[in-house]
Parts: structure tokens; sequence; C-alpha cells
């Protein structure tokens, strides 16, 4: 019997990484595509939305071209993308517009008009999310208001994943786990809700339909097979949210676990399985059918990035004749203070925060600085203030008696043993990182094959399927100790918080003033 492949695509906010597997999980050849993102203005976010496309292309032809098989043995194809992204097409799926994605914030005032409407809080409790201009029902409002042209003029109004998945297929789809992005989506019924979509003024017939994430939707085009070297005629499932294939690729396959990926943009999810209306948190649909995410979003996780840019220069030359990175020279540093770095509190927020404060204004604060504050200090309460900005959204999601089972990292601060432990001892639970059996982590391309087999036919359970690809577990225990210390540090941390939240707003109107 010949070999079977599949197929994952992962488009990202900065890079699209593409991977071809083998049917039983072996890695046989990954590729990698960077882009930059557009900011024309102050709170705007864009990428023309081709740009992905030609990173898909490109990356699929790289990894058929160091793979060397043919595209024939090629089962399916699963994608995932960048979520809150509005992209308005023609009826050939080609963008009138860039992207808006999910750091653009230009939609603040018709945030504010759709929170002054009646309806406002049944907006809230039907797709169980707030309104918040990050989302794409405010841009969508924003691009009715400021460009009414393509707004009339659009065939559909997609998602980033959608958008992909009718360039392979010719098919316009939202997969659930990307709906939540709008607020007339019922989240319970699964359903585009028309009293909601009328109330704001969005055509419903503009709307892409609704479907399962592994749902075999269409099939690679003639016009895709071109561009891509894939073979026409391929099965191609309906896709999902990037974070999602995230979760599910660190292992969050049964309800309890929980996922953290600590990188740039941060984020928890922990699978339930039950609808929760929290507006502080974020809501979503799971891939896995009868589960869900509740999620938190925090932007901290690129603070070391910027102490290494600013300040780490030594570690940055001295990396480069070891043979490190900067960041594992900061983890050795970091071992040399102690838990609470000596009464030093960071907070993130460098490019405001997500959840639960959702705003633009925060800015980051170290607190606590003395004479006696040392370099391993500082680096050390940067990880602790991004492990408080998770255990924030935590204890919210907690007061819902939400129950964290298994908390699983991912992600590039899971290199840092430290930075590990930091966590652990800060949410006073085990930190674990499912590993494959070769040693590696798990990760949105693993999140993509388990769900793509599964829409294809070849595993009963996505579930099982991941559970039996992570079969090894690297438990970080936490210290009782430690967490009664942080548990008193994280009292101050949230005082520090709440207590400026307007101060920041004053400080962010008076640096626009000097600008």
């Amino acid at each position: 019997m010949e070999s079977r492949h599949i197929l994952t695509v992962d488009v990202g906010t900065s890079s699209t990484k593409t991977a071809l597997w083998t049917e039983d999980a072996c890695l046989l050849a990954h590729a990698t595509y960077a882009y930059p993102l557009s900011r024309p203005q102050p709170l705007w976010a864009e990428i023309d939305a081709n740009i992905w496309w030609q990173a898909v292309c490109s990356t699929i032809q790289d990894v058929l071209s160091k793979s060397g098989i043919s595209p024939d043995t090629i089962v399916g194809v699963g994608v995932d993308a960048v979520g809150w992204t509005m992209i308005p097409v023609d009826a050939e799926g080609n963008p009138l517009r860039p992207a808006m994605i999910w750091l653009d914030r230009r939609a603040e005032s018709e945030t504010a008009y759709l929170k002054s409407l009646p309806d406002a809080q049944n907006m809230v409790n039907l797709n169980a999310n707030p309104l918040d201009a990050a989302y794409i029902t405010p841009k969508l409002i924003w691009l009715k208001n400021n460009q009414p042209k393509i707004f009339d003029a659009s065939f559909k109004y997609m998602e980033a994943t959608g958008f992909l998945i009718a360039r392979f297929t010719g098919e316009f789809t939202c997969d659930f786990t990307q709906a939540y992005g709008y607020h007339f989506f019922d989240i319970r019924r699964e359903c585009w809700d028309k009293h909601t979509a009328a109330e704001i003024g969005i055509p419903l017939e503009k709307m892409p339909k609704l479907c399962r994430s592994v749902d075999v939707i269409g099939e690679v085009t003639e016009k895709a097979a071109a561009q891509t070297g894939l073979k026409k005629g391929t099965p191609v499932i309906a896709g999902c949210l990037d974070a999602v294939a995230g979760a599910l690729g660190s292992g969050v396959a049964q309800p309890g676990q929980t996922n953290e990926q600590g990188g740039q943009a941060g984020g928890v999810g922990i699978s339930i399985d039950h609808v929760v209306v929290e507006p502080r948190l974020i809501f979503s649909h799971h891939v896995i059918p009868g589960q869900y995410l509740l999620q938190a979003g925090t932007v901290g996780g690129g603070s070391l990035g910027w102490f290494r840019d600013q300040l780490g220069h030594l570690e940055t030359i001295a990396g480069s004749l070891i043979g490190q990175n900067a960041f594992e020279l900061f983890s050795r540093q970091v071992q040399k203070s102690n838990p609470g770095a000596g009464g030093l509190l960071f907070l993130p927020y460098m490019a405001g925060e997500r959840t639960p404060l959702w705003s633009s204004l925060p800015r980051g604060v170290f607190f606590g600085l003395t004479y006696s504050t040392t370099r391993a200090d500082m680096l050390r309460s940067i990880m602790e203030g991004c492990a408080f900005a998770v255990y924030d959204n935590l204890q919210i999601a907690e007061e819902h008696g939400v129950v964290i089972e298994e908390f699983l990292g991912s992600g590039g601060a899971t290199q840092s043993t430290v930075w590990c432990q930091i966590k652990a001892d800060i949410y006073g639970k085990p930190f674990v990182i499912a590993r494959r059996p070769d040693g590696g982590e798990g990760g949105h391309d693993l999140g993509l094959f388990a769900m793509t087999a599964y829409g294809i036919g070849l595993t009963g359970s996505i579930s099982e399927m991941i559970t039996s690809l992570l079969p090894n577990r690297q438990v970080f225990e936490p210290s009782i100790t430690n967490h009664l210390l942080y548990e008193e540090l994280f009292q101050v941390y949230r005082e520090v918080s709440r207590r400026n939240l307007e101060s920041f707003a004053k400080l962010d109107e008076i640096a626009r003033s000097c600008v």
C-alpha cells in the first residue's frame, strides 16, 4: 500500500509554517515564510491577505521539494490562522482591502457605539465574548462607516482561516472556532443570529457558511493545485483558530486540561464542556465536538525581548560567541535571584493588555526598585510578572467553578526551566510539558495533524490520537513555600495594576501631546 501523508499550514501573525507528515505523525519536512505587518496609522494593524496566500504556496512547494514525495500521496490538508481578522472579498475570493488583524484597534468608536445599544448585553450573552475593538464585529461596523463602497461591494466578509480555505477550495466557510469574533454568532445554537445581525446592519447573505473545524468542506481546485503544487481534488478540512490548534497540539484533549502558550502574545485555553459568559475573558469552541475553550490573552511575553534589545547587548554578543541565545543566558542569571526578586514587581503591559483589562493604555512598570536591585532581580521580576498576568486570568476563571486538571505549557518560554518552575510556583499547580516520543513538544502543527487525520477518517477520536502522540510528561512541581510568598506578592501586583488604570490613561494623553 502506498504511503499516505498529511499537510498542515499554520498562518500566524508574523510568519506561516507548513509541515508535511506521514500518516503515523512522523514529520518529513517543514518550511517557514516570514512577513511584516503594516501599521499605516496609530492603532492600525493590517496585511495584504494575498501575502498569506503567497506564503502558503511558497512553503507548500518548499516541503514538497524537500521531502521528494508525490503530491498524489497527500490525503488531507489542515489550516489554522490568526483570529479576529476581517477580510472583505469579491466573488473570486480576492481581498477588497488589507486584512484588519487581531492587533488592529482602530474601531474604538464603533465599539463604544455597540456598547451603547439597548441590545449590547444580549450580544455579549449570545456569543459569550466582550465587545472590544479587537473583535471582528466593530471592524465590520468601521468598514460600513468608513469604506461603504467596499462594504456594499463585498461578496463575503471573511476571517483569516476561511479566506485561505476559499483559496484552496473555492468554498466560503467560517468554522466554529473563528466565529466567536462575530457578536451575531449564537455560540450555543451554532448559527448566525438574524435579529442581532439586522440590529447592527450586517447582511447575513454576505456571511460565509458555518461549519465544524474537522469537516471536509471541499477539495483543492485546479487553480490552487497549479499555485501550490498539490494535486487537484485533495481533501481540505475547514480548519480553525491558531490558538485552538495550539491548545490541542499541546495536549488539551479533555475538559479540565489547560494550555498556556508562552510567546510574544501569550494565552491560556481551558477546556470545558459548557458555555461560560465572562466578559473579562475570551470564549470559543474547541475543535473537539462538545468541548469549548475559556481563554485568556496577554501581551507581556515580548518583555524579555525588549530587555534583550535595550539592555541585553552583552548577552547577545556572548551568546553568539558560545553558541547560545540571550534568553538562555538570562535564565542562568535568574537562578541567582530568589523568588520574589527582592521585592521587585513587574507589570508586563508593554503594549497595553488584553484580558482581563481590555485596554491599550496600560504600560509596563517596574515597582519596587532599590539600590540593592540586581540585573538578575529585574530579569526574574519580568518572568514572574508575565506569570502573574496569566494568574490574574486564572483567578477569574476559577470564580466560575472552572477546575484545572492538568496545566500544560507550550511555546518558546518552555525552553527555560527556571521560568517553568516560576509558573508552577505562582499557579500552585504542576506545570507540565507534554512531549512526543522523540522528546519534542507538540504545537500548532501537531494539533492540525490530529484534527485533519480525524476529518479525513484516519482516526475515530481526536482526543485519543493527540494523547497517543504526546505520551511523555516533563513535570515541574510547585513549592508550597514559594506559592504562599507569590500569593502575597500577587495581591500587591493586582493592586498596583488596578489602581494605576486612571494614571495610565492620563499618561497616554500626555505622551500623545509630546509626539
